[in-house]
């Protein structure tokens, strides 16, 4: 069975999608209980439901499907302040925030679809779950692409919902968060919210067309 490179996903049309599979939604008080490590796996586990869609539009159907399974493994707000930086987040307005965190959500989630088809040779499995900073915790997991181990670190934060996904770090060095930093730090300097919205709209119709 092929075996999504979850470590792979992470290297790099706005609008609402709905999840495609049926799934109970979980209490508050319920979601709160589950562990960390139990809410990667089943994040990895929907990724993995992407795989086996079958349509003739399968990149966008794919990116339905991720977008809401991304929203709810990650706390995008959180990851979206640590981008570009809290003084620039305390100065947007509470509309810019929902904006950008809702794009953000979308852009992760057309990153992931793009690269779907990327293979391991064994599932990914979870090493260690550790005490994080700030009282996150940090669930250590490894996975085999061309008998080479790939190892992805998912930082989560305990929130309202239950632990949610606040960065990821390959190979015990790049972390998202750092990498999509230094990558939009620019734009929103020199552009603002308006020039970050752009550049990662046209990002997403760069991905939107070479999927379709």
């Amino acid at each position: 069975m092929r075996v999504i490179a979850i470590g792979a996903l992470f290297l790099g049309i706005a609008g609402a999608f709905a999840p495609l599979f049926a799934e109970e939604t979980p209490t508050i008080s319920e979601r709160a209980q589950i562990a960390p490590q139990a809410v990667i796996l089943q994040f990895i586990e929907k990724v993995e439901n992407a795989r086996v869609l079958e349509t003739d539009q399968l990149y966008r159907t794919q990116l339905a499907h991720l977008v809401p399974v991304v929203g709810d493994a990650f706390d995008m707000r959180a990851m979206s302040a640590a981008i570009v930086g809290r003084v620039v987040w305390r100065g947007w307005s509470e509309d810019e925030k929902e904006n950008f965190s809702s794009i953000m959500t979308e852009f992760l989630a057309a990153t992931i679809t793009s690269r779907l088809e990327l293979e391991t040779d064994a599932p990914t499995e979870i090493q260690a779950t550790i005490d994080g900073p700030r009282g996150t915790k940090i669930v250590q997991t490894v996975s085999t692409q061309n008998g080479e181990n790939i190892r992805v670190d998912y930082r989560l934060s305990q929130i309202d919902r239950g632990w949610a996904i606040v960065d990821i770090v390959a190979d015990a060095k790049v972390s998202e968060v750092a990498r999509r930093r230094a990558e939009f730090l620019g734009i929103i300097r020199s552009q603002g919210h308006a020039g970050i919205i752009a550049a990662i709209g046209k990002k997403l119709e760069q991905l939107d067309r070479a999927g379709t």
